[in-house]
């Protein structure tokens, strides 16, 4: 076994009239030579510094671009602001006419005044009165008396909207049928009775929002536009006649939702860098500038900086180049000392002049001592650790991420020649094991496995080693543990194996012998019982006899008739349950008196209970005792059924002898299951616990009653604990005992 570093073997490396062998494989990567070294040192230094310079610059172009950009929101959120203040002012004075007391007794003539009078307030506004089909009543743009034409069908959708949700509506921009050009309202729903009786329109024209724009001073290059619900621009700040009323290009149309900065297609077809602010209204405002212009700073800035990089490497390799011919003799002595500490001869050490290589020479000097007298402490130290772990009783090894045996002593190696089982498939077959719900482990959850993912196991893990050619069938118990390097990732697991195949037998002695003993008891609690059994089978099997006897007599009178046929039926059916219930009572006896099968079965926890209560109830003398059973709950375990049963029956007819002379005789049977586990309650309005005995209840031969042998409470609690559970005792508020016992459910998995 070689734990040990050894030097490594080199031949000579012949030196050349124009300076210093070179160097063996590993000590010059690539073959760089001391000048392109320093070259690289230099550039190392250097680059550092103009990174941070380009990253400065970069940060404040990116500052420029996050001002600009601000600067973009900033213009598009006070446009919003201004078009909704002015499209309010048309809400509110639309609003307050919808209430005039005039158009509500329909006084058109007065109304007219009152709405002239309010667009003295609203320059460039006018009021159009419009009926629920579509015919224009009032237009404070006509003379009174003038013909009226029908309103748009894309106001009446407006109308019909407005209506519908009983709110002011601001008009997409449209074509209006007096004024002659592009117009955007807002309008208001007037109800009578709750009933639509006008549409209430405040119109402009939308040249006028395009003055609002153009009020705006914002930077050269800038645009701005408003554009309406269906997406169609209201006003722009440039091409203002060219394109009010038309759609506005698909990019923004598809943003106009959305707050915040995009780039988009203009109209022209120009990329644009655009911020857009959406209104509660329908409509959207959108600032935008030219990419190319506002991504200029940018590009600036990285030429600038491409152009300092290349500058500072430039002077840098000069620089190196001029120190690299200054110091390559030294270093090439410093090479030559290497050189011969590889082959392991010490280095030759002579002054060179220069006191940094000088030192090196002479630390290499002392390092090649050191070495040697390292290589003679390793050799000393694996002797001992080997001769320590051959002695060890059980089996230890140390394995690399791979799995493969780094060091291991004899009785490890017995079991695992080479490779641990997890990463070898061929030995793979002859390990198994099973976890506590009785499912085979698979290889990756080996404990070798998991310790190199760095989940310790321990004290182990069961496995069943089938045997081969050097080591027969045996019981192991395995261990493993992550190995973590100086850095503190794993490199390795720490392994232990244990041979337990004496230590399985003796267990598997000690569980007969409590088998027996469960046996013995159940088949004496049926000896105490019997008498109650006997009772609880009488009744069916009398049945039986008097229902036979029923049927004979319907027999023996002579022909048999429908209705006697009838009765003759309900008779046998009669019959049938009470032989049938008898017959269930036996096969319930049965099975639990027999010994039964140590094997683990998946069954209803609450058919277990339900079938064991059922049992107990039948064999105890219960008369007169109030029996609440309520287990009904679902969930599944893994149990031995017929000592499960054991412990529900010894617990009920403790229960029912508890309360042979209390006046309150209720016995309380529940099942609970949680997200894990089931628990079950027995309670009882008996005498209760003493209290010198509460402490030592569950021990073996102590009992509460005179002829008790003190054995039964013990027994269950064995029985528990070996299921994974656990059972206890508690006062009953309500006078008696709780007995509560719990077991692991299976999980859905």
């Amino acid at each position: 076994m070689n734990i040990g570093w050894t030097p490594r073997a080199s031949s000579p490396h012949p030196g050349t009239a124009a300076g210093p062998a070179p160097v063996g494989g590993g000590f010059a990567p690539s073959g760089l030579s001391i000048r392109q070294r320093l070259v690289l040192i230099v550039l190392m230094a250097a680059i550092p510094m103009v990174l941070l310079s380009v990253d400065i610059v970069w940060r404040l172009a990116e500052r420029e671009r996050d001002n600009n950009t601000q600067a973009i929101l900033y213009a598009a959120h006070s446009v919003l602001s201004a078009v909704e203040a002015q499209l309010g002012n048309y809400a509110a004075v639309g609003q307050a006419l919808g209430e005039s007391p005039a158009l509500q007794s329909d006084d058109l003539a007065a109304f007219r005044g009152e709405a002239e009078r309010a667009m003295i307030g609203l320059p460039g506004a006018w009021v159009t009165l419009v009926a629920p089909d579509g015919q224009q009543v009032m237009n404070t743009l006509l003379a009174p008396g003038d013909p009226l034409p029908r309103a748009p069908e894309s106001v009446m959708s407006g109308a019909r909207l407005a209506f519908a949700e009983k709110r002011v509506v601001i008009t997409d921009v449209v074509k209006g049928p007096v004024a002659g050009g592009p117009v955007v309202g807002a309008g208001v729903p007037v109800l009578r009775d709750g009933r639509p009786a006008y549409y209430l329109v405040i119109g402009v024209l939308a040249d006028t929002f395009r003055e609002l724009l153009n009020t705006r001073q914002m930077p050269q290059g800038w645009i701005a536009a408003i554009i309406d619900r269906d997406g169609n621009f209201v006003a722009r700040s440039l091409d203002h006649e060219r394109w009010v009323g038309r759609p506005a290009s698909p990019g923004w149309r598809a943003i106009m939702h959305v707050d915040g900065m995009a780039e988009v297609i203009s109209v022209e077809g120009r990329p644009l860098i655009t911020a857009t602010s959406r209104s509660s209204l329908g409509w959207a405002v959108g600032v935008a500038t030219e990419k190319a212009g506002f991504e200029a700073p940018i590009r600036r800035t990285m030429l600038t900086a491409a152009l300092l990089t290349s500058a500072v490497a430039l002077m840098s390799m000069l620089l190196a180049g001029f120190a690299a011919r200054r110091i390559t003799g030294p270093i090439a002595a410093l090479e030559a000392g290497v050189v011969r500490l590889e082959r392991g001869e010490p280095p030759d050490v002579r002054t060179t002049g220069v006191p940094e290589v000088d030192h090196a020479l002479f630390a290499l000097d002392t390092a090649a001592r050191t070495i040697a007298a390292r290589e003679r402490s390793l050799r000393e130290n694996e002797s001992r650790i080997t001769a320590i772990l051959d002695v060890l009783p059980v089996g230890v090894a140390l394995v690399d991420r791979d799995g493969r045996i780094i060091v291991g002593n004899g009785n490890y190696r017995r079991f695992v020649p080479q490779v641990v089982p997890s990463r070898d498939e061929m030995r793979q077959e002859l390990w198994e094991g099973w976890d506590a719900n009785g499912r085979r482990i698979p290889p990756e959850a080996f404990p070798s496995a998991r310790a190199l993912r760095g989940d310790p196991v321990w004290p182990g893990v069961e496995l069943f080693f089938r045997g081969d050619d050097t080591q027969p069938a045996t019981w192991t118990r395995v261990a493993a543990l992550p190995f973590r390097g100086e850095s503190g990732e794993i490199s390795g697991a720490v392994q232990m194996i244990v041979d337990i195949d004496q230590e399985r037998r003796a267990e598997e002695e000690r569980r007969t012998l409590q088998a027996e003993l469960l046996h013995l008891s159940r088949v004496s609690d049926m000896g105490q019982m019997a008498a109650a059994l006997a009772h609880e089978l009488n009744q069916p099997l009398t049945a039986v006899a008097v229902y036979i006897g029923g049927c004979q007599k319907l027999v023996g009178a002579g022909a048999l008739d429908e209705a006697r046929l009838d009765k003759l039926g309900e008779l046998l059916r009669s019959t049938s349950e009470q032989a049938l219930r008898a017959g269930e009572i036996i096969r319930q006896l049965r099975e639990f008196v027999r010994k039964g099968e140590n094997e683990l079965r998946v069954v209803s926890a609450a058919g277990l209970m339900r079938e064991s209560c059922t049992l107990a109830l039948a064999a105890a003398r219960h008369k007169d005792v109030v029996v609440r059973l309520d287990v009904d709950a679902p969930g599944e375990i893994l149990v031995n059924k017929v000592q499960i049963q054991q412990v529900v029956f010894n617990l009920v007819r403790n229960a029912v002898e508890a309360m042979e002379t209390s006046e309150r005789k209720e016995l309380a049977i529940r099942l609970v299951t949680g997200r894990d586990r089931m628990e079950l309650s027995i309670a009882d309005t008996g005498s209760g616990l003493a209290p010198e005995i509460a402490d030592r209840l569950f021990m073996p031969f102590v009992s509460t009653k005179t002829q008790g042998m003190g054995i039964g409470l013990s027994v269950c609690r064995n029985i528990i604990e070996a299921h994974h559970g656990r059972i206890s005792a508690e006062p009953n508020p309500g006078g008696g005992t709780v007995f509560k016992f719990w077991l692991p459910l299976l999980r859905e998995e």
